[in-house]
């Protein structure tokens, strides 16, 4: 498979949060990260909507997000 990523990914093990909505908030743990995205692991992801936040300090920053992939229990956001 080529590689289509423009960024190296990192591999990371670190806990996040998605906001979705302005207010309620799903854990999320990511896998790897690039200066463009990042890829998380999640249960549920066929509820997740096209533009979301994603915050790695509780709340304090959020980076806005567009969900790029899912599968059962993973999904690929870009940084916008």
């Amino acid at each position: 498979m080529q590689e289509r990523r423009k960024c190296t990914r990192s591999r990371v093990r670190k806990d996040a949060k998605l906001v979705i909505g302005g207010s309620a908030m799903v854990d999320c743990v990511v896998r790897d990260l690039t200066n463009d995205g990042a890829c998380i692991e999640l249960s549920g992801t066929a509820d997740l909507p096209e533009n979301l936040d994603m915050t790695f300090d509780g709340g304090h920053s959020f980076r806005p997000c567009r969900l790029a992939w899912r599968s059962v229990n993973a999904s690929g956001v870009q940084f916008v």
